[in-house]
């Protein structure tokens, strides 16, 4: 019996030790193809594993966290990681580019500069839920300090997700929307046209950041030096982010 409890005891001290040391990365919905780009070269380079786990906004990621979903590395925001209220906490945040928020509209739309949101022919605007999304939080500080918000607050609607933004873009169900690079990039085609915004929010520094209790995990490490290499460099540049 000493013998069979004893096994047990070592199996479990075993299962726990490769869950401890394994990776596993979460990021928003707008960087879910970026996030699978990095995992896929850097499984293909390394031979190492990578558990993905992607749904949810910021919010939820965290809330995930929290309950025990085993997530190491959190792809994100640094301003709003840490403007969101959770009892998450990261050991460190480790820099992998910067930025920006981009106002795109619909075909039949052609717009100079920000303010062209206050003409006529712009009917709606929409941008994503601040609480949620980056992105959000980017276009709500922009709207509030140009003072842009408070003159088209009739044309304002708040959605979930920037790719949803982009989508009633696409569609022509919104006349105009705050996205990001990577959608833009991806769906030029089906829209009027962009421009980017570079002042008015918080500057938008990506990170890796890592979930406590993660620092001196080898896969974790193995995996930001990954982000550091050339191949992952080309990846986040393509998405947006450098």
């Amino acid at each position: 019996m000493k013998k069979i409890i004893l096994s047990l005891t070592v199996l479990m001290l075993f299962v726990s030790s490769a869950f401890a040391d394994g990776l596993a990365i979460t990021t928003g919905a707008g960087y879910m193809k970026m996030s699978k780009e990095l995992c896929a070269e850097y499984k293909a380079e390394t031979g190492r594993n990578v558990q993905e786990m992607y749904g949810g906004n910021i919010g939820q990621m965290l809330a995930q966290i929290e309950a025990g979903s085993g997530v190491s590395v959190m792809i994100s925001d640094k301003g709003a990681l840490e403007a969101v209220k959770t009892n998450v906490k990261f050991e460190k945040y480790v820099p992998i580019g910067n930025t920006v928020l981009v106002l795109a509209w619909r075909k039949g739309l052609s717009l100079s500069s920000p303010s062209d949101l206050l003409k006529d022919n712009v009917k709606s605007v929409c941008y994503p839920d601040p609480k949620a999304a980056i992105y959000g939080r980017a276009a709500s500080k922009f709207l509030e300090s140009s003072g842009i918000g408070a003159k088209i607050a009739g044309k304002l609607s708040q959605v979930s997700t920037v790719p949803q933004v982009f989508s009633y873009l696409a569609s022509g169900e919104m006349d105009a929307g705050f996205v990001n690079r990577v959608v833009v990039r991806a769906g030029a085609k089906d829209i009027g046209g962009s421009l980017e915004i570079t002042e008015g929010y918080p500057p938008l520094n990506m990170v890796a950041a890592v979930v406590e209790g993660n620092s001196n995990n080898n896969e974790v490490k193995a995996f930001l030096a990954f982000l550091k290499t050339e191949k992952a460099k080309e990846i986040l540049k393509k998405h947006g982010v450098w």
